[in-house]
């Protein structure tokens, strides 16, 4: 916590809130019943008396635009809070923006009690999404939609930031009203259509037939390229709810369903169980007053969306039967794949939540178109707390922003495999496909324009190339859905590898990639680097407490995977395309029943170079041709043991015992500067980029202890922040177990400088465990 007392001349959020706070209906206190409609709009002009800093804000760069022509770069403006907020009573877009703050601030309010507004700073931008533009059939030329971002950079007492993201678009003329009464989508007239990305307003209770016109346009227009994103989905029959009799039954051929993503969180809520199958298989048995309201608006999402089925896994998985579960979780990929619609429940914190507009009082945000130098605007409904920008391309990350879906280990895989969404956020719903992005307080459906591929609940946007089955492709999916995955939250540690595992079968079906533990076994060496920033990593238990959702294994996760750690990780390849140039190692492991296992190589995709030989050069390690890599049974120790042979990874490589000092700070130091490596015969320092800091245990600070290591992995690049030139190599820091086993108790690169002057380097058999 930091010592930095706030600002006594400071601003306090209770003064802002009272000071800004509107009368009637600009408070909040409108009717919620009351809807905007094409007869009662007026646009509130605020055409004059603009700030010096406001004048230089063109606003007619705002809205849908063709051509490469691009403006952004030019159109930033940075405020401080103070100097808002003096501007204010002259200036009527300071104003407008104070208005915006302070409405979405006095509903949260209690968030920001210790903010220091004083300190608070506002950047005004455009934010720009490109689109491809199909005219007459000819080839695909480019288009730009343009949004204001009105970014708040708000510090807390204590050090840390709260970010909040407004966005302003621009309207278009008398189209800025409900769906229910603008023309369809089709219409031909140009003049009877809104112009593209340009601001409608969305309604309280949302319009469920604006969902079921999605869809049907997906269907329609999309076709194949939606149907199934990763080929090969094996078909199943779950059991579902039938939402037109409200009961349990199981999908016959030919049927599809919905598929609900949600957070079931700490609820006693009804789920399904071996002695209430049979009642909830009764047609009216699954009532509104006994399902959780999660689910309850779910099936009034299905029926709007003119689905008869709905899959929610509580109510159709059995909760207490192991068979069951073992049963439907190892499909849980084809039941997400094959749904027509997942809906995406991103706001909801537990079953006991509404899906925001499915009921009357679930959502309170209404929308003031107003006109600024002629352009008429009004504020997006997109989710506003915890939406940063990109530094790489200035545009905000992910427009979910902060949601505890968005968190959670089961639901990437959820959205992942998912061909349709339908996204439920605080103030609007968004849905999207391959081909789409729409949402309700935008005119987005147009087939000659394509989304910004930027703007999705997937991985903060960063999935958004279409998906190839060729290397590049996997390589970039597999690298962004470990880093994701890694960082979320399981209840249980025994779900880590099951809520990962219709991610890996839809790769090995559709990449023609196999797993081994969470790795793809063809780029073995590049993927036995990962490592984290963080340093709060614990090894996962899958025997200590079994979650009612999980299999019967008994066995501890293999150290050597990114699934066996835990504690924010955010594992990562650091700079390690899965392409890169291996050293050449050769890895083995087993197969079989126990007491019957036989080893069998793994192959791998890349090739060594010939002419270079780094696990040999500068020791004593004979050359390739004349050392031994190839592993047999009779290769291993008699005392193996026995058991958990299926974690086990074999190969042969190239070894080093060196000396690390534990830092003066403590045992478990997290500062990757303090842990130093030594050669045994020499004072001078090993430069190490730690992805894993040493688990040494505990003892005497400043002590030298010594360790071994490993080669696994090289690196001919930049690395380590463009310190270090020409390469590294990857080290695993190992400790023996028993019978031979080693385990990963760390993850380091060094220059390939040091590791080729490390003279006493040792060629042996590992065997990790």
């Amino acid at each position: 916590m930091s010592s930095v007392a706030p600002d006594p001349s400071s601003p306090t959020l209770s003064a802002v809130v009272q000071e800004l706070q509107p009368d009637g209906d600009e408070a909040g206190t409108k009717d919620s019943s009351k809807q905007h409609t094409i007869c009662n709009y007026d646009l509130v002009q605020y055409d004059h008396f603009l700030c010096t800093r406001c004048r230089l804000l063109d606003f007619s760069y705002v809205g849908f635009h063709s051509g490469g022509e691009y403006a952004g770069n030019n159109y930033s403006v940075q405020r401080e809070f103070v100097s808002l907020s003096a501007t204010a009573a002259s200036c009527v877009f300071c104003q407008r923006l104070l208005d915006i703050f302070k409405e979405w601030i006095g509903c949260h309010g209690q968030t920001f009690k210790e903010m220091e507004l004083g300190r608070a700073g506002i950047e005004i931008a455009l934010e720009t999404d490109w689109h491809g533009l199909i005219v007459q059939d000819k080839e695909e030329e480019k288009a730009h939609s343009d949004r204001v971002r009105i970014a708040w950079s708000i510090p807390r007492v204590g050090g840390e930031t709260e970010h909040l993201t407004f966005f302003l678009q621009k309207c278009d003329g008398s189209f800025v009203v409900p769906w229910s009464i603008y023309p369809p989508f089709d219409a031909t007239d140009n003049q009877s259509r809104p112009s593209p990305y340009s601001a409608r307003l969305r309604p309280l209770n949302a319009n469920f037939g604006l969902f079921k016109r999605w869809k049907e346009m997906c269907l329609d227009h999309h076709g194949d390229r939606c149907s199934q994103i990763f080929k090969g989905t094996p078909a199943i029959l779950p059991r579902v709810i039938d939402v037109e009799q409200r009961c349990l039954t199981m999908a016959a051929e030919g049927d599809r369903w919905v598929c609900l993503s949600y957070v079931w969180g700490k609820t006693d809520a009804v789920c399904l169980l071996r002695n209430n199958l049979e009642h909830f298989s009764v047609p009216g048995s699954l009532t509104p007053d006994i399902l959780p309201p999660v689910a309850e608006d779910a099936i009034q999402v299905t029926c709007g969306l003119e689905e008869r089925f709905l899959w929610i896994d509580s109510l159709c998985i059995i909760q207490d039967d192991m068979e069951d579960k073992r049963k439907f979780i190892a499909h849980m990929d084809s039941i997400y794949a094959l749904a027509a619609v997942v809906i995406v429940a991103a706001s909801c914190v537990d079953a006991n939540s509404r899906l925001p507009g499915c009921r009357p009082g679930s959502r309170f945000q209404e929308q003031k178109p107003f006109s600024i130098k002629g352009t008429p605007l009004v504020q997006s409904l997109d989710p506003v707390l915890g939406v940063k920008t990109d530094l790489r391309t200035n545009r905000a990350s992910s427009y979910l922003g902060r949601t505890v879906w968005d968190t959670r280990a089961w639901t990437l895989q959820e959205r992942f495999l998912a061909a349709r969404s339908l996204v439920f956020t605080p103030e609007q719903i968004f849905w999207e496909c391959e081909e789409a992005f729409w949402c309700e307080d935008s005119h987005r459906e147009f087939l000659h324009v394509s989304p910004d591929p930027h703007r999705s609940s997937l991985c903060g946007g960063e999935l958004n190339l279409t998906w190839n089955a060729d290397i590049p492709t996997f390589d970039h999916f597999y690298r962004t859905t470990l880093q994701e995955y890694s960082g979320r939250a399981l209840t249980y540690d025994s779900d880590a590898l099951n809520a990962f595992a219709g991610i890996i079968r839809a790769f090995e079906r559709s990449a023609g990639q196999a797993f081994f533990w969470g790795l793809p076994t063809s780029f073995l060496e590049s993927t036995l680097a990962w490592g984290s920033r963080s340093y709060t990593f614990r090894r996962r238990e899958s025997n200590k407490q079994q979650a009612p959702s999980t299999s019967s294994s008994e066995h501890k996760f293999p150290s050597w995977s990114w699934i066996s750690w835990t504690g924010g990780l955010n594992a990562w390849l650091d700079n390690q395309n899965l392409t890169t140039k291996p050293l050449g190692l050769g890895f083995y492991r087993f197969d079989g029943k126990q007491g019957k296992e036989r080893l069998f190589k793994l192959g791998q995709s890349m090739r060594c170079d010939p002419e270079i030989d780094l696990l040999a050069e500068g020791s004593s390690i004979s050359a390739r041709p004349h050392r031994q890599t190839r592993i047999s049974m009779d290769d291993l120790p008699n005392n193996l043991p026995l058991l958990d042979r299926s974690l086990l990874l074999c190969f042969w490589t190239a070894s080093a015992s060196l000396l690390i000092k534990r830092p003066n700070s403590g045992t478990f130091s997290q500062s990757p500067t303090q842990w130093q490596l030594y050669q045994r015969s020499s004072d001078q320092a090993i430069m190490a980029s730690w992805l894993q800091l040493p688990d040494l245990g505990y003892g005497r600070p400043g002590e030298d202890v010594l360790i071994e290591v490993i080669a696994v992995a090289q690196n001919r690049g930049v690395w380590d922040g463009g310190k270090v030139e020409n390469g590294a190599i990857g080290l695993m820091l190992v400790e023996p177990v028993d019978g031979g086993v080693e385990v990963r108790k760390g993850f380091a690169w060094i220059a390939i400088r040091d590791w080729t002057g490390l003279r006493d380097r040792r060629w042996r058999l590992v065997i990790l465990g």
